[in-house]
C-alpha cells in the first residue's frame, strides 16, 4: 500500500526542481533522430511507411505530444490551487505541496510550449494542433472533483510510464527527447503522489450518490480525452503528408490513422489507467460494480473503429 505523505513530497519536488533553460541548455532536437520512442509512436503499426518515414512520423508526433500536454495541464493547475484553499489553515503541508504542484505544472505548460516552438522551427512548418483549450478546461473543471482527481492521476502516472519506455531498448532517441522526458517524470512523481492524498482524502468524504457521480463523471472524462485524441490524429496524417511531402492512398490513409489513433490511446488513456500505481488508487476508492463499469468503458474506448 501507498505511504506517501505531502512533507515528503514537498521535500523530494524541492530537491529536483529544474528550471527551463536547464532542460534544453544547448541541445536542439535532431532531424537524423526518432524524436518518441517506438512504445509511444503509432510507426510500429504502420507498414506503408519506411524506416526514414517512420522516423520523421515521430517527429510530427512530438508536436502533437507536446501540445496535448499543454491541454491536460491547463485544467490540472487551477484544480490544484482549489485543493490548496481547501487545506489552507487546515493542513500547512498539504497547501504548500499542492501550490508548489500548480507552479510546476504552469512550469510544464511553458516548457511544452517551447517544444511545440522547436519542433516547429526544425520541420520548417507551423503544425497544425487542435485547439479549444480554455473551453477543454472549464469542460473538465465543471464535473465531480473526484472524477478529475481521477484522471488527473492517470496523467501523472503515464508520464511515469513515458520516461520509463523511452529508456528502453531505444538508444537511438533524441537526446532532447530523453532530457525533456526524464524532468517531466522527475516532478510529475511528486504530482502523482499527491493526486493520491488528495483523491483518498476527497473520497473519503463523499457519499455513494456522489461517488457513483465521479464514477460516470470520469469515464464521461476519459471518452471526451479520447475525442480530443481523434481530432488530433487527422491533423497528424495532414502534418505528415505536409513533412514528407507526398499523398497517401485511401488505405494508406486509413492505416496511417488507425496505428496513430491506436498509439495516442495507448499513450494517454490506456497507460495511465492500466498503471499498478494509479489501479491501487483506483480499487481503494471503488466499489466492485463501480469497478466493472469504468473497465467495460475503457475497453469499449479502446476498440472503437472511427476511420472509414
Amino acid at each position: 500500500m501507498a505511504t506517501y505523505s505531502y512533507g515528503g513530497c514537498i521535500e523530494q519536488a524541492y530537491r529536483v526542481n529544474w528550471k527551463i533553460k536547464d532542460v534544453f541548455g544547448t541541445v536542439d532536437f535532431d532531424l537524423a533522430r526518432p524524436w518518441l520512442p517506438p512504445a509511444l509512436s503509432g510507426g510500429g503499426g504502420i507498414f506503408c511507411l519506411n524506416p526514414e518515414e517512420k522516423r520523421k512520423l515521430t517527429q510530427v508526433e512530438m508536436g502533437a505530444y507536446a501540445h496535448l500536454f499543454g491541454f491536460v495541464e491547463t485544467f490540472i493547475a487551477p484544480l490544484m490551487v482549489d485543493l490548496a484553499l481547501d487545506s489552507d489553515g487546515q493542513n500547512p503541508q498539504a497547501f504548500e505541496a499542492l501550490t508548489n504542484f500548480a507552479s510546476e505544472e504552469v512550469k510544464h505548460m511553458h516548457l511544452f510550449r517551447e517544444v511545440g516552438r522547436r519542433v516547429d522551427g526544425k520541420l520548417g512548418f507551423p503544425l497544425e494542433l487542435i485547439d479549444g483549450q480554455s473551453e477543454v478546461a472549464h469542460a473538465v473543471l465543471s464535473k465531480n472533483r473526484g472524477a478529475v482527481l481521477l484522471l488527473t492521476a492517470a496523467i501523472e502516472w503515464f508520464t511515469q510510464h513515458h520516461y520509463v519506455s523511452s529508456m528502453n531498448h531505444c538508444d537511438e532517441l533524441d537526446p532532447l527527447t530523453r532530457e525533456i522526458f526524464r524532468c517531466h517524470w522527475m516532478e510529475e512523481a511528486q504530482h502523482a503522489r499527491l493526486d493520491h492524498l488528495e483523491a483518498i482524502r476527497l473520497f473519503r468524504d463523499m457519499t455513494a450518490k456522489e461517488r457513483e457521480e465521479a464514477i460516470e463523471d470520469f469515464i464521461w472524462l476519459l471518452a471526451a480525452i479520447d475525442g480530443l485524441l481523434e481530432q488530433q490524429v487527422i491533423l497528424d496524417f495532414a502534418n505528415l503528408g505536409r513533412h514528407l511531402d507526398r499523398t497517401f492512398t485511401d488505405q494508406e490513409r486509413q492505416e496511417i490513422l488507425v496505428g496513430l489513433l491506436k498509439a495516442k490511446r495507448h499513450s494517454f488513456i490506456e497507460s495511465g489507467v492500466t498503471h499498478p500505481n494509479f489501479l491501487e488508487l483506483f480499487l481503494s476508492v471503488t466499489t466492485s460494480a463501480q469497478q466493472a463499469r469504468v473497465q467495460g468503458a475503457v475497453g469499449l474506448l479502446l476498440k472503437k473503429h472511427l476511420f472509414h
